[in-house]
């Protein structure tokens, strides 16, 4: 039993990550809204979505959730060391690796969260980036010349980025934006618009992402969390006039963004107020969410992302090659498409 079914059992309303949706629909965890909500309020709130993230919880004609929060990887930066590098946050890839050696003449670093989950969520946004979002055909992860394109790049931000970008989180890399004078600039992390806060002294600023393909701003990885209704509610219909009231532009752009959160609704990231409350980290970003990519959702992607990005990981520390590396992803994830949700084997872990 996953954990979504262990918690389905206990409690009416889930906040989830859509990754999960296709293991949901298998498992029959969540309620599908549908039966739940009308249909023109449904096809309303889903379609005010920002970016891709209403329809992310739609899954093989079902709704199994709605988008509370959006995000995707974006960039940020500290706006007073920023100042004293660039006239502005860099707009492509070569803006990115200027501002990187103006850092370092400066005794100053990039930033990167490069844990095995955020590494592997960051190769996910380059290959994306780069014109090559894997699963593009079913079944198939990436080509080997593809993954040594993107490594070339989280190679490059490792030796750039704070020593300790291994084994940070986009928590702890904020945290540290704002505790020192060094990191200056993060090229692909998720937002979180807490940090660019009016009460947040000092504070981030957040940009599009700038990558390194054709359109810089496209292909960021979608993040975000939906609420969904657990199958066991006993309180179905209450708990879906819930999600109907939360979910409203109204609400969203009211006071679910006035008491710190971060909307899922569109209507709220182009709201006025709600981007002066964020030192505009909603406007800033939103070309970005819009242009995100949604990864595969089919039962066993999340599996498989945990497990790759081990692998990404021990790759970037130089435990591992690139050729073991190929071999090991397009194992874990022929074997994650084959197998749809069942566990992964111990023995694809590390793959040799």
């Amino acid at each position: 039993m996953t954990r979504h079914e262990e918690l389905a059992r206990s409690f009416d309303l889930l906040v989830i990550d859509h990754p999960f949706i296709g293991q949901a629909d298998r498992t029959g965890c969540f309620r599908d809204l549908r039966e739940l909500i009308a249909a023109p309020v449904l096809s309303r709130l889903t379609a005010q979505g920002a970016g891709p993230s209403g329809q992310a919880y739609v899954w093989r004609g079902k709704v199994f959730a709605l988008p509370t929060d959006a995000a995707a990887q974006v960039a940020s930066y500290r706006e007073d060391l920023l100042a004293d590098l660039a006239p502005e946050p860099p707009r492509c890839w070569a803006d990115v690796l200027l501002l990187a050696e103006r850092a370092r003449a400066n005794g100053q670093t990039l930033s990167w969260a490069g844990t095995p989950t955020d590494a592997a969520c960051t190769f996910l946004t380059l290959a994306a980036n780069l014109g090559h979002p894997p699963g593009r055909n079913e079944g198939e992860f990436l080509p080997a010349h593809v993954t040594e394109q993107v490594m070339r790049h989280l190679h490059w931000i490792v030796q750039h980025a704070q020593p300790s970008c291994l084994v940070d989180n986009p928590i702890r890399v904020y945290e540290a934006m704002l505790a020192g004078e060094r990191m200056v600039y993060c090229p692909a992390a998720f937002g979180y618009s807490n940090y660019a806060r009016q009460e947040r002294r000092p504070w981030l600023r957040f940009a599009p992402l700038a990558g390194p393909g054709a359109e810089p701003s496209r292909g960021a990885l979608l993040g975000g969390a939906g609420m969904a209704i657990s199958s066991h509610s006993v309180a179905p219909r209450a708990a879906a006039a819930f999600l109907a009231w939360l979910h409203s532009a109204k609400v969203q752009r009211g006071l679910y963004a006035s008491a710190g959160g971060q909307p899922g609704n569109l209507a709220a990231w182009r709201d006025r107020g709600v981007n002066a409350m964020a030192r505009d980290f909603f406007a800033a970003t939103l070309t970005t969410l819009e242009a995100a990519w949604v990864r595969p959702r089919f039962a066993g992607i999340v599996a498989f992302v945990e497990a790759a990005g081990g692998e990404i990981n021990r790759c970037l520390r130089g435990q591992t090659d690139m050729r073991r590396l190929q071999r090991a992803l397009t194992a874990l994830y022929h074997q994650a498409w084959a197998e749809r949700g069942q566990a992964l084997s111990p023995a694809l872990k590390h793959a040799p």
